[in-house]
């Protein structure tokens, strides 16, 4: 994998799972801090709600046997889960649409399948605006062991939790 340099990181620490148990904290022009918790109520109905600063900032409804993924609740937006991870324009790639406009990819590592990289999607030959490293083995802090790290140059808390979230999305349908 390439070495890029960005301004900002975040640390992946709790459960190594992308939808429940995960902690995601670090610093940009503020301090970040997130969560991941899913609640299981029936075996066709999950609900992740990802917390910013114990508040809820967006929800995840599973739709678990359905014909889509479920419906992704962002703010006050509303929209199917399968417009956060479209196909994208290299292959393997998932593409969204953020708040502000634009288009970006995940595309996933070749040298190491448990790690991303997010592009802006119709640009070619350009650096990725962040990446996602998955550690190799549990790296020891207080916060307990840290499963990965995302590095990003931007500071925009809407963004960043498109693509917290996006990214979220794309682990888990690759460990299906």
């Amino acid at each position: 994998m390439d070495s890029y340099s960005f301004d900002y990181e975040i640390f992946f620490a709790g459960k190594d799972d992308p939808r429940d148990g995960g902690i995601l904290i670090g610093q940009d022009q503020v301090p970040v801090y997130f969560e991941f918790e899913t609640e299981y109520v029936n075996p066709s109905s999950t609900r992740t709600t990802i917390l910013s600063n114990q508040q809820p900032v967006a929800l995840l409804d599973w739709n678990m046997g359905g014909t889509n993924l479920g419906v992704a609740i962002i703010g006050g937006t509303q929209m199917l889960m399968e417009h956060l991870v479209m196909p994208g324009t290299y292959p393997g790639a998932r593409r969204f649409q953020s708040g502000n406009g634009g288009f970006y990819e995940w595309r996933r590592c070749y040298d190491d399948p448990q790690s991303y990289e997010l592009f802006h999607a119709y640009a070619h030959n350009t650096m990725p605006i962040a990446v996602f490293r998955k550690f190799a083995q549990e790296t020891p802090s207080p916060l307990g062991p840290l499963l990965g790290k995302l590095e990003y140059g931007f500071a925009d808390a809407p963004f960043l939790l498109e693509v917290i979230l996006t990214l979220s999305l794309n682990r888990w349908l690759d460990l299906q």
